[in-house]
């Protein structure tokens, strides 16, 4: 039996110093990748070449997505090191986004170029709608962390109809709480950024409970970074999306102590450790990585 090496083979495709020195890549997708790959072997134990190139190929697509999600969308032109890490995400992506093709076609996975190319079109459709709402502002702070998670999830979910049915309601149920851990795990690092890059939880829970002067600082076009430590302080935003992980972190723990397969439980047993492990950080320590 295989041990999972989904990031040692990826290594080979994203690994490139001009990349290192100039620009970076979102998070790696791991823990959902892992739980795509453990499902899939279980379900198709004789076929764990195919399998592992699958999970490689979504690995690779949704790096690519993630990585786009980086780029400046500010059209004005910048300094030229700015410049060159904007064009790097750019190209990067679109790298990362079209090796699926190339890998699943050459292990003759033909139905899973059709599937992923469609979650592919629900993925940007999702996208577009996400985006308008958060520049409109019409979304909470918890609507937020759950439209944020469901993204994470589409790609994979389109694997569900592959699996037997008494698999179906775990494999759901862990990829909708791994998604979750992984966007709050997310917005903690950004949050802890000063000043604030993005409209995110930290931004909308304030704009919520905030005092008009709160409210009103946060709205300035610059905000600076000891203001916004103050607000995060003092609203207890840190506190909030710490809890809401654990909460998440022990909800994927119950879930896999009810799995009924003990080789699946024993593969995916260390799934939550990397975010309990962030449940450790100090507040100080978030915008480190």
């Amino acid at each position: 039996m295989k041990l999972y090496r989904v990031p040692d083979l990826a290594n080979k495709y994203v690994d490139y110093d001009m990349i290192k020195a100039h620009t970076e890549l979102a998070e790696f997708p791991d823990s959902r990748v892992r739980l795509l790959y453990s499902f899939l072997k279980n379900q198709h134990p004789e076929d764990e070449v195919r399998v592992e190139v699958c999970a490689l190929a979504v690995y690779l697509l949704q790096l690519g997505l993630d990585t786009h999600d980086l780029i400046d969308p500010e059209p004005v032109r910048k300094e030229e090191r700015l410049m060159r890490s904007r064009q790097l995400k750019v190209l990067a992506g679109d790298y990362f986004s079209s090796l699926f093709y190339q890998l699943l076609a050459r292990t003759g996975q033909i139905e899973q170029i059709s599937r992923l190319s469609s979650a592919v079109c629900e993925v940007n459709r999702m996208k577009a709608r996400f985006y308008t709402k958060m520049k409109e502002l019409l979304l909470t702070a918890e609507d937020y962390v759950r439209e944020s998670a469901l993204l994470k999830t589409q790609l994979f979910s389109f694997f569900t109809p592959l699996l037997d049915k008494s698999a179906q309601h775990f494999w759901s149920s862990l990829l909708r709480e791994l998604s979750r851990c992984e966007a709050l795990a997310q917005e903690l690092s950004l949050s802890a950024q000063e000043p604030p890059i993005h409209v995110g939880y930290a931004y909308l829970r304030i704009m919520e409970t905030g005092s008009p002067e709160d409210k009103a600082m946060l709205k300035r076009t610059k905000i600076s970074a000891r203001d916004w430590s103050s607000l995060l302080l003092k609203y207890k935003v840190m506190e909030q999306l710490s809890g809401k992980l654990h909460q998440s972190v022990k909800q994927v723990q119950l879930l896999l102590q009810e799995m009924s397969t003990e080789r699946l439980y024993k593969e995916l047993v260390g799934l939550a450790e990397p975010f309990k492990a962030l449940l450790g950080k100090p507040y100080t320590a978030w915008n480190e990585g």
